[in-house]
């Protein structure tokens, strides 16, 4: 007979060179006050994993699921607020554009990020 639990994990993001650098680990809730987020990354978010253990002690992993938005440090900018104050930033602005990006987040490690509408601000702590 086999035993299914959904675990849950939270997911930092990190600045990468390319692309972001992630770093995963069980959690017990979504609470996002719970998270003891590393200084270095800029954001967050969860997710779920169905875990089935058989009678044999064999652990099988179902694929993530159910991801929440993502949690941001930093500050939320609008591209008419980017257009007006950093205009120079010429490649962000068309990625907004180009992309349909209303907002973006300054986030606490000075990159930028899509801001979109299951995301949460939680600040620049």
């Amino acid at each position: 007979m086999s035993r299914q639990v959904t675990k849950t994990y939270v997911e930092f993001y990190f600045p990468g060179t390319l692309l972001s650098e992630t770093d995963v680990r069980a959690v017990r809730s979504r609470d996002p006050s719970k998270v003891k987020a590393p200084s270095t990354c800029f954001g967050f978010r969860f997710f779920n994993v169905q875990e089935t253990r058989a009678s044999n002690g064999e652990v099988l992993n179902g694929r993530p699921k159910n991801y929440s938005g993502m949690h941001y440090f930093g500050k939320v900018k609008t591209l008419a607020e980017i257009k007006r104050e950093s205009p120079d930033l010429t490649t962000l602005i068309g990625n907004m554009e180009g992309n349909g990006y209303d907002r973006v987040v300054l986030t606490r490690r000075g990159n930028y990020q899509p801001f979109t509408g299951k995301d949460v601000l939680i600040g620049s702590r």
